[in-house]
């Protein structure tokens, strides 16, 4: 509302200043067409390249694979791209990542052991998968296990390995039930318990303030909140 008062304000003719690209825009673009058209080694390619040009793992991940998802998500939700085309580049972007994943700085953990995964019922674990990388570069010894687990496995990998956190990825709102449900579950194990339960993914964007609801700790909506919860400064919504 602000910034379209201001524009009223400004004379005739007067052309509001473009805000900069980022300096990745272009590699972002030339990747989604690349992955929603099935051209894997295109999309290697690109990401590839724009490492060997100088910019460091976390920003391809951070300005390129997270946004050009979220881009194809929204696509399917719109009806623009059918399931098959959207599996299609998700597929081609896990492909990326493995690729990249050799490539990731090995820090010595300094933050903890930390347990990744999604509850039963949720079948989308790039979002997750790319979480336990970012983390791992960073510093997390990651379990990640994947999404569709029964709670009873997830609480036995817990109990094992008597991780610092938990986090927990859910995309479809439908799913925050069972998240609650194994968030309940893990409080109610012996002690030691995780010092903190971190919740993220699609179905927390669309209902930011749940987290609180549910009992998590803090809710990291993108990559970039993940990091900062998980090593360090961090925001909780």
């Amino acid at each position: 509302m602000h910034a379209g008062l201001l524009a009223c304000d400004e004379p005739a003719g007067t052309v509001p200043p473009q805000q900069p690209e980022d300096a990745l825009a272009a590699e972002r673009r030339l990747y989604l067409q690349a992955i929603l058209h099935g051209q894997r080694n295109a999309a290697t390619g690109i990401v590839l390249a724009a490492h060997h040009a100088g910019h460091s793992l976390l920003d391809l991940y951070l300005k390129i694979l997270q946004p050009t998802q979220y881009e194809v998500g929204r696509l399917w939700e719109s009806n623009k791209i059918t399931v098959a085309e959207e599996h299609m580049a998700t597929a081609i972007t896990q492909s990326v990542m493995a690729q990249l994943y050799p490539l990731l700085p090995q820090e010595q953990p300094c933050y903890g052991r930390l347990v990744l995964t999604g509850v039963q019922g949720e079948f989308h674990q790039l979002g997750g998968h790319m979480v336990a990388d970012v983390l791992e570069a960073r510093g997390w010894e990651v379990r990640f296990l994947g999404t569709n687990l029964p709670h009873a496995g997830i609480l036995r990998v817990i109990e094992e390995q008597r991780p610092d956190a938990v986090g927990i990825s859910a995309t479809m709102l439908f799913s925050l039930p069972k998240v609650r449900d194994l968030i309940e579950s893990i409080r109610a194990l012996p002690e030691p318990q995780p010092r903190r339960i971190v919740v993220g993914g699609a179905a927390f964007r669309a209902a930011p303030g749940a987290f609180r609801e549910i009992g998590a700790d803090a809710c990291g909506l993108d990559l970039e909140q993940a990091i900062a919860i998980l090593c360090g400064e961090a925001r909780s919504e």
